[in-house]
């Protein structure tokens, strides 16, 4: 028997890649599973490649939490040298990004078809 997440579960996996490490996220992004992003994102360990990758093609919300760790990363990471790349396809964390303005501060890619 295999159980399903709750819907308001956020599931992180991390890839290390030679030239970049992506974080692959699923699930929603909020108030109460944000700070597990900021964890990962945060840890010189898991981003110690030139560039992370935060793969949100599969992430069906995101909060102003969840924003606010992404910026404070970008920020952590950008003065450390590291580039940071979102993806994502056009759900809801895409449109939260372009009315907020957010689109033009992050590098943003489509997901792989």
């Amino acid at each position: 028997m295999t159980s399903t997440p709750a819907p308001e579960d956020v599931f992180l996996e991390v890839v290390q890649h030679p030239d970049r490490t992506v974080v692959v996220c699923s699930g929603e992004i909020d108030v109460r599973t944000a700070p597990e992003l900021r964890q990962a994102l945060f840890d010189p360990e898991v981003v110690g490649a030139p560039l992370v990758v935060v793969d949100l093609a599969r992430v069906t919300f995101l909060d102003s939490v969840g924003i606010g760790a992404l910026v404070a990363a970008r920020r952590w990471l950008t003065s450390r040298g590291t580039g940071l790349v979102l993806v994502c396809g056009d759900t809801q964390p895409r449109r939260v990004l372009t009315m907020t303005g957010l689109h033009k501060v992050f590098d943003i890619a489509l997901p792989d078809a």
